[in-house]
C-alpha cells in the first residue's frame, strides 16, 4: 500500500513532488528540462534548466491555506514590482494560455496543487551571516517595497490575508496541541496574549499595506554587488513595523546588524513610528508564529525539528515575558 505524504521520508516526498513538477512544465511550453531541488520546506522549489539553456525557478505550493486569490495577489505584486521599481525580484511567467499559474492534480494531497514558474535570479543566498553592507541594502529594499505598496492596488479577484493577528491567518494551536506539554502551553499562551495586546496598538494607529512578511537571509540573494528579493509566498496586509520586526527577529542579539538594517530603511523612508515595547512584541510574535506553524507541518524534515524548537521557543518567550526584551540567546535556547 502506498504510504501517505506525511508518512514517507523527505527524500520520497521530494521524488513525488519532482514528478508533479515535471508534469507541470508543458503548461509553460517546456518539454525537455532538468529539475533540481532548491528547497523543500513549507513549499518546494526546483531549479529548471531547459534544453535550450533557459533557467527558471518552479514552486509547488503544498500548503493548503493558500487560496487562489492570495496567489493571484502575490504574482500581481511581483509583476508590478518588476515593472515599477528597480528591485530585482523573480518575475512570474505566463502559461501558454496566459495564466500566471497552473494547478496540477496530486494524489498525495487529494487536491490540485498550485504551481508557479518564475524567472531565475543569479547569486547566492545571504544566509545567516550577511554583511552590514548587505543588510543596509535589505533595509533599503524593504523601504522600497513599502513605498510601492502604499500606492499599489490589488487587481480584481486578488486578495491578501490580514496579519493583524500575531499568528497571521493560521489557527491558534498554542493552547492545545499534542506537541506541547503543559509548561509549553502555559508559556506560549501567555506570550501570545501579551504580544497580541501590544500588536493591536500598532494596527489601531497605522494603515495596513502589502508586506513581504518573510525577509530573512534565506529569501534574499546577492550577486555582483546587488540584492535580489524573492519568495513572496507569505505576503499579507500589515503595518510596516511588522515587516521590520520579522527581519530583526533573525538578526536579534547582533546590534550592529540590526542597526545596518534600520539605517538602510531610514535612508529611503522614515522608520515606522511604534513604541519599543510594541516592536519587541512583534519580534517575539515571529517566534510564536513559527512554533505555531511548525508543530502542524507534514514535511518530514520539519517534523523532526519540533521537540527542540518548542523547547527553544519556550525559553526565549519566557525570558521576554520576564524582561520585556526578546532575545534569541537565552539559557535553555539551543537553536
Amino acid at each position: 500500500m502506498r504510504k501517505s505524504f506525511a508518512e514517507v521520508t523527505a527524500r520520497t516526498q521530494v521524488q513525488r513532488l519532482r514528478a508533479l513538477a515535471a508534469r507541470a512544465l508543458p503548461v509553460w511550453g517546456i518539454g525537455d528540462a532538468r529539475l533540481r531541488l532548491l528547497h523543500h520546506g513549507y513549499n518546494s522549489t526546483f531549479r529548471v534548466d531547459t534544453a535550450d539553456g533557459g533557467r527558471f525557478a518552479l514552486r509547488v505550493n503544498t500548503q493548503p491555506h493558500k487560496t487562489d486569490a492570495q496567489l493571484a495577489a502575490e504574482v500581481a505584486w511581483l509583476a508590478a514590482l518588476a515593472a515599477d521599481t528597480g528591485l530585482r525580484v523573480p518575475t512570474p511567467q505566463r502559461t501558454l494560455d496566459g495564466r500566471w499559474s497552473a494547478r496540477i492534480p496530486s494524489a498525495d494531497h487529494d487536491r490540485e496543487l498550485p504551481v508557479v514558474l518564475f524567472s531565475w535570479l543569479d547569486g547566492r543566498n545571504l544566509g545567516e551571516r550577511p554583511t552590514q553592507r548587505q543588510l543596509r541594502a535589505v533595509g533599503e529594499a524593504m523601504a522600497v517595497l513599502h513605498r510601492h505598496a502604499e500606492a499599489w492596488r490589488l487587481p480584481a479577484g486578488a486578495e491578501l490575508p490580514l496579519f493583524d493577528d500575531v499568528l497571521t491567518d493560521l489557527p491558534n494551536r498554542l493552547g492545545d496541541h499534542p506537541a506541547l506539554d503543559a509548561e509549553a502551553r502555559e508559556v506560549l499562551s501567555a506570550a501570545y496574549r501579551r504580544a497580541q495586546r501590544l500588536q493591536d496598538e500598532a494596527f489601531a494607529d497605522t494603515p495596513v499595506i502589502p508586506l513581504h512578511a518573510d525577509l530573512h537571509g534565506g529569501n534574499l540573494k546577492w550577486h555582483a554587488g546587488r540584492l535580489s528579493v524573492f519568495d513572496f509566498d507569505d505576503a499579507g496586509l500589515g503595518v510596516p513595523a511588522l515587516d521590520l520586526a520579522i527581519a530583526v527577529y533573525y538578526l536579534r542579539d547582533d546590534a550592529a546588524a540590526e542597526q545596518a538594517l534600520t539605517q538602510g530603511y531610514a535612508a529611503v523612508r522614515p522608520l515606522p513610528p511604534v513604541r519599543p515595547e510594541v516592536f519587541e512584541a512583534m519580534v517575539a510574535g515571529r517566534n510564536l508564529l513559527l512554533v505555531n506553524d511548525l508543530i502542524e507541518q507534514p514535511n518530514a524534515d520539519l517534523r523532526s525539528l519540533v521537540p527542540g524548537y518548542v523547547r527553544t521557543s519556550v525559553a526565549r518567550l519566557r525570558a521576554w515575558l520576564e524582561t520585556g526584551r526578546f532575545r534569541r540567546e537565552v539559557p535553555g535556547a539551543t537553536s
